[in-house]
Formats: structure tokens, sequence, C-alpha cells
């Protein structure tokens, strides 16, 4: 885990490390955040530690109880499942208030992210791919007027991608499908196709649920947090 550097908005930037770091499955489900530890790695003070700790529960990522450290949330099937449903909702109609404010330069960010997940694909890098996977759908938000789309695509992402990467340290088979998924998503939105950009989009996220239920199936999954 890196050291804060920058005295500016500490606690944020807090928040920030160590939801990535819970998101990529560094910290895992139960480990214990003990604030003298991580404040020291950190290298900052316990007040903004706490701070971010505390928002880092309200996102459901940490649980705080009295007398005891923080720790790394646990997390169900059934949530997972939920958060895929919501993810639905919110991509779908974020794609209808966005496919005219598409421009070349939005497509090349898009193409770029691309670029940079088939790299990870070629490389193994699982955890690197599923942070370009996130990145991708959050990047469609980040044009839309309604700010509450891309901070609940973004929380909702984060559960989804630790579940992955807790289920299964072998990914390679659902990457490449979902790589050549965004590729149809991103060629519907250069054409400025709406309806092929939501079938696109719906047939990616039922299939990212139907791999996630594979996944969950075909791995013993123990107690360590996964509870259903």
């Amino acid at each position: 885990m890196k050291a804060i550097q920058s005295k500016i908005s500490l606690a944020e930037q807090a928040f920030n490390t160590l939801k990535e770091e819970i998101a990529a499955g560094r910290l895992k489900v139960g480990d214990p955040l003990p604030e003298e530890k991580i404040s020291a790695q950190l290298g900052i003070s316990r007040t903004p530690l706490r701070d971010a700790l505390h928002k880092l529960e309200n996102e459901g990522l940490v649980t705080i109880k009295p007398g005891k450290p923080a720790a790394v949330a646990g997390f169900s099937r059934a949530d997972s499942l939920d958060h895929l449903d919501m993810r639905r909702v919110l991509e779908i109609e974020n794609l209808r208030r966005i496919i005219h404010k598409l421009d070349d330069e939005m497509i090349e960010e898009l193409e770029s992210n691309m670029r940079q997940q088939k790299e990870a694909m070629e490389e193994g890098n699982h955890q690197r791919y599923l942070e370009l996977d996130s990145a991708f759908h959050i990047m469609l938000t980040r044009i839309n007027p309604n700010h509450l789309f891309h901070d609940m695509v973004k929380k909702l992402s984060t559960g989804v991608g630790r579940a992955f990467l807790t289920l299964s340290n072998t990914i390679g088979p659902s990457v490449e499908s979902a790589f050549m998924e965004h590729k149809s998503i991103i060629d519907a939105l250069a054409a400025k196709d709406l309806s092929l950009a939501e079938a696109a989009m719906t047939r990616h996220l039922e299939n990212v649920e139907d791999r996630f239920l594979k996944f969950y199936e075909d791995r013993e999954v123990s107690d360590d947090g996964l509870r259903d």
C-alpha cells in the first residue's frame, strides 16, 4: 500500500487508496484495518483515516464495530446479483442519455481503454483487466449531465469486480468474452445506433451475470467472507 504524499484532502485520498486495495483484492474480506497500522502505512494521522473508514462503511465496503478495528466487509452472491441488476437499469438508461453527446474524442478514449484491456488480457494480468473493465463502464457515465449515474455505477462496479476477484483466480475465458462484448458496445456507439448499443450492453451484462454464477457454482466457496 503506497503512502499518501499530498496534504490536500487526506481523508479523500485515504478513502480512494483503501477502496482501490479492496476492489483489487489486495485487502481481502475480513482483513482488519487497525488505525495505527493503516495510518502509518499511508503516512497520515488517524483523524483523516477515520473519516475515510466511515465513508467506506457508508459504501458497504467496511464494517465498524465498537471496540474492534474496522474490517473489510463481506458480501453475498445475492448482493452481487442485486448490483448487476441495478447496473443493467442504470447503464441502459445512461446510453439513452449520452448517445447524442458522444464525440470522436470520447470514442477515442474508449478505444484507448480497449487497447489497454487487450494488453492486460494478453499479459494474463486479470487484476489490471478488471480495473480497466470497470473504468470502461464508468467512462460512459462521465458525459451524463446527471452525476449520480457516474457515482452509482462506480459504486456498483466495485462490488461486482471484488466478487469476481474473490471467486476466481483464473478468469481468462471470461476476459476474452467480455473484451469482445465491449468492442460491440463501442462499435454501436460509434455508429450512434442506440438500439444496437442497448442490445449490446444488455447482452454483455447478462453474460456477466451468467459468468458470475458459473464461477460461483464451479468454485468451492469457503467461509472467508462469501456468505449466502
